[in-house]
């Protein structure tokens, strides 16, 4: 495998940077983080200078590059700061869902005002506190001659305050698993936000369908396919939260080394102790190391043969590295990092967050051994 990247990977990264460089203000990240609120503006020079759906073909409003470009981008961004960074990569979550199983008309009605920046996606599956768990299932619809009644509630979806459309995997009597685009604003759709500590830019809330009425054309691929749908999300979602995972991580070291540069100590600065240089040691290596691999597990997915146990090392790696790089920034900044005004401190309440979205190390660590060992006899 070629580890570097080609001219025109470089030249994304490149103009990723400059971006967040002129756009991301200190000031204003503080105060969309203190508010809870989404970086609008910011969003919308994004779509308009096409980093938004960069890895959609043109016909779609994108770029047509990868999806390891796309991640690229979400990299930079947290890296420049991981509240706009996360906000910024989870305007479009699902479209690669549409991208794989959509209809041309789906596409071309969803996935190009994406890129424009006129409209937000989000995806309603959980119905629990863990998403992967689809045995409580009870959202359902009913087809209905040329249309679905959708009756149900789905729990913590990402920008559900803000989205326009939500691809909402159900059960139909006749049908089984399908995914339906139900868009905001039709009859019978309700949103209640929660309030969440990390990630504070990307609204959270729930959704609850009173004999919600989408029309029959709405519903994603074919009869039976939710589950299709689910499996290649939560892969996506896996190199997506990786990929912030990876920036969140070097924005947190690129603060530490500046701080310990700066920050004087019983006559010294910090970076002339050993311990305070090895600690950033420790961080840099870390953070190549888990680079490599979520890298390869992007590559992959282009290539349309990710491997499962590589996109779970990565996925296991990157959640477990970033807790340990900003928990580590954090030490070093002393004091200073459990203040507001430090970036740092919002740092590390965004790495939990990303956490959550990656997933617990010991239902990593069960699909790591099933597939080395087999199937665990006890839970059967």
């Amino acid at each position: 495998m070629d580890f570097e990247l080609t001219d025109e990977q470089r030249d994304v990264q490149r103009a990723a940077v400059e971006f967040a460089k002129g756009e991301f203000d200190p000031d204003l990240v503080l105060e969309l983080d203190e508010s809870g609120r989404f970086p609008d503006s910011i969003w919308r020079k994004a779509a308009q200078l096409g980093f938004i759906g960069l890895h959609y073909p043109e016909a779609y409003g994108g770029q047509g590059l990868g999806f390891f470009e796309n991640l690229l981008v979400i990299e930079t961004f947290c890296r420049a700061d991981s509240g706009i960074g996360g906000a910024l990569s989870t305007v479009d979550l699902g479209s690669e869902i549409l991208l794989k199983f959509g209809s041309h008309d789906q596409k071309e009605r969803i996935l190009t005002p994406l890129t424009k920046g006129e409209r937000r996606l989000g995806v309603a599956f959980a119905e629990s506190e863990d998403g992967r768990d689809l045995t409580g299932f009870s959202a359902s619809a009913e087809r209905r001659m040329n249309e679905y009644s959708l009756q149900g509630k789905k729990c913590f979806v990402l920008n559900a305050p803000l989205a326009n459309s939500f691809l909402t995997v159900c059960k139909e009597a006749r049908e089984g698993w399908i995914t339906l685009i139900v868009e905001r604003e039709g009859d019978g759709v309700e949103v209640h936000p929660v309030e969440k500590i990390g990630l504070r830019m990307i609204p959270l809330g729930d959704l609850l369908f009173k004999e919600t009425r989408v029309p029959a054309p709405n519903r994603v691929g074919e009869e039976g396919q939710g589950l299709n749908h689910i499996r290649h999300y939560h892969q996506v979602m896996a190199l997506r939260s990786a990929a912030q995972s990876l920036g969140t991580a070097q924005g947190a070291l690129d603060r530490a080394t500046q701080h310990a540069k700066q920050r004087e100590q019983f006559g010294r600065k910090l970076s002339q102790f050993q311990i305070i240089r090895h600690k950033l040691a420790d961080m840099a290596v870390s953070i190549e190391g888990t680079r490599w691999l979520v890298y390869k597990s992007a590559i992959e997915f282009d290539r349309g043969r990710i491997h499962p146990s590589s996109l779970l090392v990565a996925q296991l790696e990157a959640g477990r590295r970033l807790m340990g790089v900003v928990d580590q920034a954090l030490q070093i900044f002393g004091g200073y990092g459990y203040m507001a005004e430090q970036a740092i401190e919002h740092y590390f309440r965004d790495a939990w967050a990303i956490g959550v979205e990656l997933g617990t190390e010991e239902e990593q660590k069960d699909a790591i051994a099933e597939i080395l060992l087999g199937p665990d006899p006890v839970k059967k």
